[in-house]
């Protein structure tokens, strides 16, 4: 059998994918998914809304995850398999592959685990005709038709901008390189029209400014808009793109087009030797910058009285506006996603319903209480109570009337909470920041965020490790830790963000804790004079304060965290948390404790490790806010508040 991890974005997704999919064909040998994503709000497993063939899934939490990093695979799975990267694939002629039988000779008979980064087009191109029908959507799409339809007598030119983790990093894909590349297309094709996506659209409007060739896409639709927006770029003819940007790339190779015509900054850095290739140096950008006709954007449409129009009238707008969405603003965009969402749920499709209500918070901190009690109606209607409950409470903050329909036990919950004063949480986790990764601290701290509470983040620095490990590995390593360390600064001054989320909490360096951590573990707390304030934390340096705070200490009784922990704290500091602590968080049943309170995590709620999911797996079905976290941070705020669950 060969299991392929499916990881990271859609589209390297789709590269892990097809490559596994050939190596499957080649050695004619069944193939199983390992669709686990588990920790990070902005890579959910997507490929299942494609037409890919019915595939064994696996399924874990992140709490699995033995060993240091979050990279690693449940020790039941690891036991099964030999793990295999890039560095095994070998030349075959124009293609790349693993020799069966000299891997038979090595191993033997022994499941394959492709764990890698596998984005040489050249492992899976001998099987492009079939991936081309493969990654075709499986659902009709109105937003895909519309673009068809807007383009049957013209030249559609695919512009893809990626930003985010790019621009962090001072990538070399300048906007003057797109103006340049536009200003050589026109000339090639003077009657083309321009479709620009990219993950910060506001900013390249900003930067591109107003034409009558130049259209930008947003769908406005959470994960499934970018699934449209992707199958759009596949259907342009020509395209202009952000070097080393997998979703562009991805996007050209699956278009079948010949005679297309692709232009890239710099020199051919993809071993690829096709004539399509057109690269741009900087002694070019600089001539035809100078010709590009810069309009500042005007932003003048009325988008509350499109939204005031009948359903299906609006709907058609709303779509129009997607393939063209130049003069909105961002308020606008959160005002369409809205509307979406509300029709969504007229329409009973509750699951998009949330996950578009999930991008509203998350991403434009939407804090209304007609959003919280609509948002709590559809977790509701996904059967999603505790979620839901979380909703209530955070319109009660708000209005302290909100009304829900909520059923026993979480409406006595809401009562008690929703009449509680909010706190101010202050949370300091023990491992190092990640910008890849939400820690259970973390999920815990946005939770109670949503709730109508402060939060304040404490985070650690990452520092360079000393890896043993293959070249690409290490390469792969060095860019996470530089981009961590980039986001990280970022978020001292803009606050807590997570990939394409900006949740605007206040964040604070770990490093000014060492000096003094009582005093500066004050100055958080003085800052919400109003609130009480409490220590939600697994480090023992802030364990150890003498302020009197309220500590709250999350044990880690789970085996990731257990393993983790104990390769850096000595079993002396941990016992030292547990006697400082006020309350303690566990599922050890059978220690003992002294004075303090005790939470009990529901041992029914621990997901099981699922091998064998035959089922589609959606990626409006996934969520963090798993009902064991959800069911833990209620606890804490009852716990806090001197409530017995």
């Amino acid at each position: 059998m060969i299991i392929s991890r499916i990881v990271a974005g859609l589209c390297n997704q789709m590269y892990f994918f097809s490559t596994a999919y050939t190596l499957s064909r080649e050695w004619n040998e069944e193939l199983e998914l390992d669709v686990c994503i588990d920790g990070c709000l902005e890579w959910v497993y997507l490929l299942d809304e494609f037409n890919l063939p019915t595939y064994k899934k696996i399924l874990y939490p992140t709490r699995y995850n033995i060993g240091k990093g979050y990279h690693k695979m449940p020790m039941q799975l690891q036991q099964k398999v030999t793990i295999i990267d890039e560095k095994y694939f070998e030349k075959d002629g124009e293609y790349l592959t693993i020799p069966k039988e000299k891997f038979l000779k090595q191993y033997g008979k022994r499941n394959i685990y492709l764990k890698g980064t596998f984005l040489a087009r050249q492992m899976f191109t001998k099987y492009l005709p079939e991936l081309r029908q493969i990654f075709t959507l499986k659902e009709p799409s109105q937003f895909v038709n519309t673009f068809e339809l807007a383009n049957r007598n013209s030249i559609p030119i695919g512009v893809h901008i990626r930003r985010k983790g790019f621009s962090v990093l001072g990538d070399d894909n300048t906007m003057d390189f797109f103006k340049a590349a536009i200003v050589y297309m026109r000339r090639l094709f003077p009657y083309a029209r321009f479709y620009i996506f990219s993950d910060e659209i506001d900013y390249i409007k900003e930067h591109i400014g107003a034409a009558k060739d130049i259209f930008y896409v947003d769908a406005m639709n959470g994960f499934r808009g970018d699934i449209e927006e992707f199958i759009c770029l596949t259907k342009c003819h020509h395209y202009i793109l952000t070097r080393r940007s997998t979703y562009g790339r991805m996007a050209e190779i699956l278009n079948d087009r010949e005679n297309k015509i692709s232009v890239l900054y710099g020199e051919n850095t993809w071993n690829d030797s096709e004539e399509r290739f057109h690269f741009l140096s900087d002694e070019q950008i600089e001539d035809l910058v100078q010709q590009y006709d810069y309009k500042k954007i005007s932003h003048d449409w009325d988008i509350d009285k499109i939204l005031q129009k009948p359903n299906t009238e609006k709907t058609k707008k709303m779509l129009e506006i997607g393939l063209d969405s130049e003069k909105i603003t961002p308020n606008d965009r959160r005002k369409i996603i809205y509307c979406k969402a509300q029709l969504c749920a007229e329409n009973g499709d509750f699951k998009q319903a949330v996950h578009l209500c999930d991008l509203l918070e998350d991403q434009y901190k939407e804090d209304r209480v007609e959003f919280h009690e609509f948002y709590g109606k559809v977790l509701c209607c996904c059967k999603r109570e505790r979620e839901a409950l979380v909703e209530y409470i955070g319109a009660a903050a708000k209005s302290g009337n909100a009304k829900g329909i909520l059923k026993e036990p979480q409406y006595a919950k809401y009562k008690i909470l929703a009449e509680s004063n909010r706190k101010h949480y202050i949370i300091v986790q023990y491992a190092k920041y990640s910008s890849q990764y939400l820690s259970e601290m973390q999920i815990i701290g946005l939770i109670l965020g949503r709730m109508g509470n402060e939060v304040s983040f404490v985070f650690k620095k990452r520092e360079p490790d000393c890896i043993k490990d293959n070249q690409n590995n290490l390469v792969m390593k060095k860019w996470e830790e530089n981009v961590d360390n980039k986001y990280f600064a970022l978020q001292l001054n803009k606050g807590f963000t997570s990939g394409r989320f900006s949740y605007g909490y206040p964040c604070y360096d770990y490093d000014e804790l060492a000096y003094d951590a009582n005093v500066q573990i004050q100055k958080i707390a003085k800052k919400y004079p109003d609130k009480e304030s409490i220590i939600i934390t697994r480090d023992p340096l802030v364990m150890m304060t003498n302020r009197p705070l309220k500590k709250v200490f999350v044990d880690f009784s789970e085996p990731f965290d257990e393993a983790y922990l104990k390769e850096f704290l000595k079993d002396a500091e941990i016992e030292k948390m547990y006697e400082r602590a006020d309350i303690i968080v566990t599922s050890d049943q059978g220690r003992v404790f002294q004075n303090q309170q005790i939470i009990y995590s529901d041992e029914s709620l621990l997901e099981q490790i699922q091998f064998d999911v035959d089922k589609t797996v959606q990626y409006n079905n996934l969520t963090l806010y798993t009902e064991e976290y959800l069911d833990m941070t209620l606890k804490i705020a009852l716990a806090v508040n001197k409530v017995e669950d």
